[in-house]
């Protein structure tokens, strides 16, 4: 099992973690700016997913913390801050949880509870994969209704997501179909700021940023007006200054 990474600029670090059913892609128009702020940035691509290994089995939140850590490990990093998207949110609060090697957590348009929609979504991937896919970046970028994204750069993104293993897309969603991380949420001590788009039509604002806000004792949220879930891509500017501002703290 590898997992596949770039390790680019130099400064206090900073680990980027996707979300289901993406890859390390998402995240380029924050590596730049982080880049420039003088921060090393490691971002990977989760087991199953991007160029990283495809095992038929370790879809679950363990192995995904177990597979951050030995990444984190591996590189020697400390003090680092920690950024997770969507799914990819829940191995980042684990991680920090009971890490000492996490100094601030960056929570963007967090997927942690349990949720209904997991399940219809796995059901979906085993029939049609890439239809599900399909109409589900379609609400990923979408703002009542409407798209926030350019088409071209949405069927870049589709086309990493349909390359991901069949089995690994599937099977990540019965880790968010059973979650719970109340117990992960209520250990974490790092400075925490959560951010999501006031659009979000993929997660609710009262099921994402509102909810895990609550349960993190001294973390932040922050809404960014007219976007969707990944916000993080549609309104990069706002969204890197927001972090960036954070970690300068």
């Amino acid at each position: 099992m590898s997992l596949f990474y770039e390790d680019v600029g130099d400064g206090p670090p900073v680990v980027l973690v996707h979300g289901w059913p993406l890859s390390h892609r998402f995240w380029e128009p924050q590596i730049g700016p982080l880049v420039a702020a003088g921060r090393r940035v490691v971002c990977y691509d989760r087991r199953g997913f991007g160029c990283s290994s495809r095992p038929w089995h370790g879809y679950d939140l363990d192995t995904f913390t177990a597979d951050l850590a030995a990444l984190v490990e591996s590189l020697g990093l400390t003090g680092l801050a920690l950024v997770g998207f969507s799914t990819g949110c829940a191995e980042a609060v684990r991680y920090a949880a009971a890490s000492g090697r996490v100094a601030r957590l960056v929570l963007g348009s967090p997927a942690l509870f349990a949720d209904p929609l997991a399940h219809e979504l796995r059901a979906a991937s085993l029939r049609h994969r890439i239809p599900m896919l399909d109409d589900l970046l379609l609400r990923f970028f979408a703002v009542e209704g409407l798209s926030a994204l350019d088409e071209p750069t949405r069927q870049y993104l589709l086309r990493h997501a349909a390359d991901a293993s069949a089995t690994a897309t599937a099977e990540s969603l019965t880790a968010w179909g059973t979650a719970d991380p109340r117990a992960d949420l209520a250990r974490v001590t790092v400075p925490t700021l959560v951010i999501q788009g006031a659009g979000d039509a993929f997660v609710p604002l009262e099921d994402g940023g509102t909810r895990v806000t609550r349960a993190i004792a001294g973390s932040s949220l922050v809404t960014i007006p007219a976007a969707p879930h990944a916000a993080a891509l549609t309104h990069a500017e706002q969204w890197n200054e927001l972090v960036l501002e954070f970690l300068a703290r």
